[in-house]
């Protein structure tokens, strides 16, 4: 039974309009009927469309508008192996989807492949309406753009309808029938025809169904990871703070929650208590140097005094990376990228098409094993492998099997070989774990590499990390877009680190016009979400001859993966799992070996190491997890961590400590410092000390 009709006025635009008639109906209960009278009100060919998702970013509801009508469609649950959806509903859908109109609707590349994966629907005639802005497609000013522009808008009113994204249950559905209307609206006005008219259509009845479900899977991914993404952030900041004319300058004390340089869709609310009332003001940042931030109060009002809270409202924009990934798959659905015949993207997710001269390239030159250190035998398969001419090579890793040994006798191999113009990118999630490999390079006097960093992770906040390796450092912010004080900076060097985002990053050109992408090693890959390597294949394919991939998938996952099922690593990845090399020979102390071994690795691991003493403790600790910002802490916890790191600083033992949270890291550093012991180096988070 369908919900009652309701009428909705618009007031997005200006400019007035009658009144738009709305009807509500279960995809169950729609008839050949239902949909012709909707398609009689269509007399310019043009339908907006705006979509709702429930959870699991599943399509939930869809509105069609003409000018005068919105048909609103409650979509049945999505298609399981026991139970399908009204296919009368599903198909009657289709003739409207599928029919002889133009589509227009924002962020098209999720309603296709939406329709696709959950319904079997394909699309044809859309128009992606973001596609004709400049600004970036999550921006409040690219749906303004699309529209028509600022002028003849009411911008607070536009603002208040995508308030809540696109969640069914964040919106309304008298918001949701006037998306769709104003969709149609921007497509019928006369200044935007003409830009629309250029843009790409996406017709995914075109598309092969093996395709389409890769593209699918990646875009709804995507969408998942971001909704995992916060609505606020809690700054963590000293107490100590200037504030003048309007100007408050802060100190972060936390890197992970730090204020930042904020979107435009962003804005900071700093709380205050004055004589027993809450006080609070809002501002933008004007200004970040590491760990210092100038926040531009909106307000002539003084703050109170005493200690403040500052807060970001509103999830972080997508990064180069993210927007990049967003861009190639539209731009794949458009037909406009040719990223799919690419042979590392069909090598990941196309294996079946993949031709049996991408699959086995001869060698440009024999490369034989090169290092100063003996290795084991599964280590020697596994260097030989990485010097051999696959493209495509998996090594599984567990901890301490030396999987930084084989990335270094690796790099050696090649340094030492007659293949000097054979250029190795060595990357990872983490810049802990890219930090690693360096020292690791290091440690067996080969010094002739790069390190890549951020300034954003290293000025002010990481130092500390890099001093056994700062001669090898170029940091972000000294990249220029000059070929020769490149190369002076290079000094010859072919072989770069960097973690996989800064593949993405505008400013690594410089880097790559003089040392191409040729062998890349991913380190910790089973913490890499298969999506998260599109910017790199796509951007870099022209020179891209190997890809290596280590890791360890029984260690952690792709970050979101216990929100987000779907997740995956190329471990997970059946046709690149099953061909990986087993590093089989674990060096840590015996009885912490034989324990991982037999409850993790089902006795598949042999241990060698001189220490057969007892070396591991499980001590239950009677503390209690409490929450901090948008992570955890437990303070009894860390009294016991610190009473241990005292010990082994008398006996002169080397420590580290890592635990699974950033807030308790932080306190940990905290407390170490306070304590006089070493804490520079010493404590980490798990996901960047894997391993």
């Amino acid at each position: 039974m369908s919900d009652p009709p309701f009428v909705i006025l618009q007031d997005v635009f200006k400019t007035p309009h009658k009144p738009i008639f709305v009807t509500p109906y279960p995809c169950a209960s729609l008839t050949r009927k239902v949909i012709d009278e909707f398609l009689n009100t269509v007399d310019d060919g043009v339908v907006g469309v705006a979509p709702a998702y429930g959870p699991g970013c599943v399509l939930s509801i869809l509105a069609f508008a003409s000018s005068s009508r919105v048909l609103l469609v409650r979509m049945p649950k999505p298609k399981t192996k026991t139970k399908r959806p009204n296919m009368q509903g599903r198909d009657l859908t289709g003739l409207i989807l599928c029919g002889d109109f133009e589509l227009f609707a924002f962020h098209m590349d999720i309603l296709a492949t939406s329709l696709f994966k959950d319904f079997g629907l394909r699309i044809r005639g859309a128009v992606d309406m973001l596609s004709v802005c400049k600004a970036a497609r999550h921006s409040l000013d690219a749906k303004m753009d699309s529209i028509g522009g600022a002028p003849g808008l009411n911008k607070p009113r536009l603002q208040s309808l995508w308030n809540g994204g696109e969640k069914a249950s964040a919106t309304t559905v008298k918001d949701i029938a006037l998306r769709a209307w104003v969709a149609w609206r921007a497509a019928t006005f006369g200044p935007m025809t003409a830009r629309f008219i250029k843009a790409p259509r996406i017709d995914t009845s075109t598309f092969l169904e093996t395709r389409l479900n890769v593209i699918a899977k990646i875009v709804r991914d995507a969408v998942a990871l971001d909704a995992l993404k916060p609505s606020f952030v809690k700054n963590e900041i000293a107490s100590e703070y200037t504030f003048k004319q309007g100007q408050l300058k802060v100190t972060s004390t936390r890197f992970k929650n730090r204020v930042r340089d904020i979107d435009q869709d962003q804005r900071i609310k700093v709380h205050g208590m004055d004589k027993g009332q809450r006080i609070t003001v809002t501002g933008r940042t004007k200004h970040i140097d590491g760990r210092a931030a100038d926040i531009t109060i909106d307000t002539r009002s003084k703050l109170p005094p005493g200690k403040l809270q500052v807060v970001t409202l509103g999830k972080d924009a997508p990064t180069n990376a993210e927007a990049q990934r967003t861009q190639i798959i539209l731009e794949a659905l458009q037909r406009t990228s040719t990223v799919m015949e690419k042979p590392f993207f069909r090598g990941i997710w196309l294996p079946h098409e993949l031709s049996a001269s991408v699959k086995s390239k001869p060698p440009n030159r024999s490369i034989s094993i090169s290092f100063l250190r003996p290795l084991n035998a599964s280590q020697k398969t596994a260097v030989e492998a990485i010097l051999s001419p696959t493209p495509l090579n998996v090594i599984h890793g567990p901890p301490g099997t030396g999987k930084t040994t084989v990335i270094a006798a690796a790099v050696t191999s090649v340094a030492a070989s007659s293949a000097r113009d054979r250029t190795m990118w060595l990357v990872a999630q983490s810049n802990v774990a890219v930090k690693n490999i360096a020292e690791k390079l290091a440690s067996v006097d080969f010094l002739d590499f790069k390190l890549l960093v951020s300034k954003d992770f290293h000025y002010d906040w990481h130092e500390h990390l890099y001093e056994k390796i700062n001669p090898n450092l170029i940091r972000s912010d000294e990249l220029v877009d000059d070929p020769v004080a490149t190369e002076r900076r290079l000094l010859g060097s072919k072989v770069i680190l960097c973690t996989l985002t800064m593949l993405s990053s505008s400013r690594i050109s410089a880097i790559t016009r003089l040392v191409p992408l040729h062998t890349v090693i991913v380190d910790e890959a089973s913490q890499v979400e298969v999506g998260s390597y599109l910017p790199m294949i796509n951007r870099f394919s022209h020179s891209l001859r190997k890809l290596v991939f280590i890791g360890d998938d029984k260690q952690l996952a792709p970050y979101g993966q216990s929100d987000v099922k779907s997740l995956q690593s190329v471990f997970e990845l059946p046709h690149l799992r099953e061909g990986a090399i087993f590093l089989d020979t674990q060096w840590m102390p015996t009885r912490l070996g034989t324990f991982i071994g037999r409850h993790v690795y089902d006795n598949q691991l042999k241990t060698q190491h001189p220490n057969k003493a007892q070396c591991c403790r499980f001590v239950d600790v009677k503390g209690k997890e409490m929450s901090k910002g948008q992570s955890w802490i437990n303070t009894a916890e860390v009294l016991v961590a610190i009473a241990e790191a005292r010990k082994c600083h008398s006996a002169s033992r080397a420590y580290r400590i890592i635990t699974p949270y950033d807030a308790q890291r932080a306190m940990l550093e905290k407390e170490l410092k306070a304590s006089k012991l070493p804490w520079e180096d010493r404590v980490f988070c798990v996901d960047s000390f894997q391993g």
